[in-house]
């Protein structure tokens, strides 16, 4: 009788301690959506992201009722007033270009530029400095490329690899020093891989999984670059092969990957740092490709809009329903919904809240409302 006493005071123990733990954990909260301000230019397939005192660098994409059909305009939205500036001067218009900061310093590599009536990969790149808040040009490419990946090595370099040249698939690797403003090749893929997702982990070695292969068709594999050996290895499957999905680096170092095409659109996966797999990360409740994600301040992943794919049609239409991915569940639930439909944008965290900004919308139309999502 008294071992079954003891037993029952312990059980009431680690309750209380359960009880105790789970107060310190930050309390999901509900989401409010309001319009925050307007671009100046609309944008389908723009770069937004947060620079060197705080601001959001809005730059790139497609507009076809434009002259130029791309934006050559740098816009800056400041999350603390809302006020949007278009600065001074102009930048090359492309689209599928990588932009990644280093330093203080945002690195815009490649894509595809608009020319003499058609799109052509380039090997342009552009390093915009956020202490001058300034355009600068910088060395070119090796290979002019569109559809590839970039990511920031600890110690300030970046590694580009695969993509498209024009309609030619690549494996190749460079790395850029934005020190020396000068480009270096390293090792290659061990084959043609574009529209993947690419992720510096935590030990410094880098990601790239998923995308499409030389034929087009979709990935399931990812491979792992190691800066200090100057190699490439087999890092482990995707749990189905994934495109048009989208990645996001979370904060404790794991990786979660949403959505994608065909079987891939309903499912969500997350890979694991520690075991270096991939792992199962709940079901969405609505397949989705083209979609917009982040991290929200309580750790939860918000999704948002994205593109249904019907049996039968060769285009996509954008939606606007979001949901939410709780890492302590592991499930997904509803959430507030943007107000616009749209697919192919970028939600951008602030400590003011997150910013729905460009992306395509109904009949495909480039996007210039900014949406907001703060917290009660």
């Amino acid at each position: 009788m008294g071992q079954v006493k003891g037993a029952l005071a312990l059980l009431g123990i680690l309750a209380l301690a359960l009880a105790r733990a789970t107060l310190f954990l930050p309390e999901p909260r509900t989401g409010v959506w309001s319009v925050a301000a307007s671009l100046e230019r609309p944008r389908g397939y723009g770069t937004a992201l947060v620079v060197d005192g705080g601001k959001i660098l809005v730059f790139g994409g497609l507009d076809l009722d434009d002259p130029d059909v791309t934006n050559t305009t740098t816009e800056l939205i400041d999350p603390a007033t809302a006020k949007v500036t278009t600065l001074s001067g102009s930048v090359a218009g492309r689209l599928h270009q990588t932009a990644t900061l280093s330093k203080g310093r945002l690195v815009v590599a490649g894509g595809v530029i608009w020319s003499d009536g058609r799109f052509s990969s380039t090997d342009r790149v552009d390093v915009f400095v956020s202490a001058i808040g300034k355009w600068l040009p910088a060395k070119p490419l090796f290979q002019a490329r569109s559809d590839h990946g970039a990511a920031a090595l600890a110690d300030g370099r970046i590694l580009v690899t695969g993509g498209n040249y024009n309609a030619t698939p690549l494996e190749s690797t460079e790395i850029y020093d934005p020190a020396a403003n000068a480009w270096r090749p390293a090792a290659p893929l061990a084959h043609p891989r574009l529209r993947f997702s690419i992720s510096t982990l935590t030990d410094g070695r880098v990601l790239v999984a998923g995308g499409l292969d030389g034929k087009g068709r979709p990935l399931a594999s990812s491979e792992i670059y190691d800066p200090r050996a100057d190699a490439w290895t087999a890092g482990p499957d995707l749990s189905v092969p994934r495109v048009q999905h989208v990645s996001v680096d979370l904060p404790g170092g794991d990786i979660l990957f949403i959505g994608g095409q065909s079987a891939a659109s309903g499912t969500a996966e997350r890979y694991d740092r520690r075991t270096g797999t991939f792992v199962y990360a709940g079901t969405l409740g609505t397949p989705r490709l083209v979609e917009q994600a982040a991290v929200l301040p309580d750790g939860r992943v918000l999704v948002a809009g994205g593109s249904f794919e019907k049996p039968g049609r060769s285009d996509w239409v954008p939606f606007g329903g979001a949901e939410v991915w709780d890492p302590r569940a592991n499930a997904w639930a509803p959430f507030a919904s943007p107000s616009i439909p749209r697919a192919l944008g970028t939600l951008v965290t602030t400590p003011f809240g997150l910013y729905l900004i460009g992306g395509i919308g109904a009949e495909r139309a480039p996007q210039s409302l900014v949406e907001r999502l703060t917290f009660k």
